[in-house]
């Protein structure tokens, strides 16, 4: 099998499940803000005279749309998220409502590293981001030995013949 055949196995690897409590607290960061909003935007439509329903209907959107956010889309990402690294290629499977399929041939691989933020480090998590000439990658949701394990196996895999 050659690198990015179409007949590759999907990816089995699975994030670690404190990734859908991460995800839940970052999108706390916009969806607070959104409810806010709509309570401050609601009552100025209110006063200003538009109908009596559209202040509490500017709310409820804004409430759904927020708890989607915090509560469904979590879960459909880590349920989606898959990875694997292999010999040749790593391959990543990942989104809620589309889902996409990324292979990345090792040779094009730059430079490889782990991130940590103030909302991972709560849930023993870091972050695998892959450097290549055509963007990044990342493989989130992972245990920090497990990041540090991940980003040393594809750094000794996308070494050249030529380099040290």
């Amino acid at each position: 099998m050659e690198v990015g055949d179409p007949r590759a196995p999907e990816p089995s690897r699975r994030l670690e499940p404190g990734a859908r409590g991460m995800w839940a607290v970052e999108a706390l960061g916009w969806a607070g803000p959104l409810v806010l909003f709509a309570v401050i935007g609601g009552s100025s439509v209110s006063s200003a005279g538009a109908p009596g329903f559209v202040g509490p209907g500017l709310l409820a959107v804004a409430v759904v749309m927020a708890a989607v956010g915090v509560v469904v889309v979590p879960v459909l990402r880590w349920r989606h998220w898959r990875y694997e690294v292999r010999d040749e290629e790593i391959d990543l499977r990942r989104g809620a409502f589309t889902v996409t399929r990324t292979l990345i041939p090792l040779p094009r691989v730059q430079h490889v590293d782990t991130r940590r933020t103030v909302v991972s480090q709560m849930f023993g998590l870091a972050v695998v981001v892959i450097h290549t000439a055509a963007g990044r990658n990342t493989i989130p949701g992972l245990a920090e030995r497990d990041a540090a394990a991940i980003r040393d196996r594809i750094a000794e895999l996308a070494r050249t013949p030529d380099e040290p």
